[in-house]
């Protein structure tokens, strides 16, 4: 992988070290209903913003996606590079969901929301993507229901890169209501 997205890697462990110690909270609450698939059908990360739809928002061809995923936390992940070596655009898509959740995870929402509170300083909220979204170091953090989706693109302090996110992003949630 030519294009490392460390902080990614940072929230998941974020993510795990904080459902396991609120595993503890958990067990003292009242159980709440499991989300059941046919609400929140698996989907492939890849289907939100199509290998086309990238080369598009990059402007240039991309190489097969690579594929990756943390059930751990319920993520799958997709990463375009574009074809040009020397090319610095790349376009990442992770999903996280219900369907692909371990039994005692956190939900989604739970997970972005705990995202969101820790980076209250440094976020730009967004409104018209999906029930809630942000920008912020990463890219573009939504959430739709209980699917919890993050696209990068690049260092968000650039404009043009705050430009593609968007459009990535409503992208991904046109896809994701088909």
């Amino acid at each position: 992988m030519r294009h490392s997205f460390s902080f990614l890697a940072f929230l998941m462990v974020f993510t795990i070290a904080l459902s396991s110690c609120s595993q503890d909270k958990e067990m003292e609450k009242q159980p709440e209903p499991a989300l059941t698939t046919s609400e929140y059908p698996l989907i492939e990360p890849c289907a939100l913003v199509t290998r086309s739809e990238a080369e598009t928002l990059l402007g240039e061809p991309v190489d097969d996606a690579e594929k990756s995923e943390q059930k751990v936390v319920g993520m799958k992940l997709c990463l375009y590079n574009p074809q040009n070596e020397d090319s610095w655009g790349f376009l990442q898509v992770s999903l996280t969901q219900p369907a692909f959740m371990p039994a005692t995870g956190l939900p989604p929402s739970e997970i972005f929301h705990s995202i969101k509170d820790a980076m209250s300083d440094s976020r730009t909220d967004l409104e018209g993507f999906g029930d809630e979204a942000f920008i912020a170091t990463g890219g573009l953090y939504i959430l739709k229901g209980e699917y919890y989706i993050t696209i990068g693109a690049g260092n968000i302090d650039r404009a043009e890169i705050q430009e593609r996110l968007k459009a990535a992003g409503k992208i991904a949630l046109g896809n994701l209501d088909q």
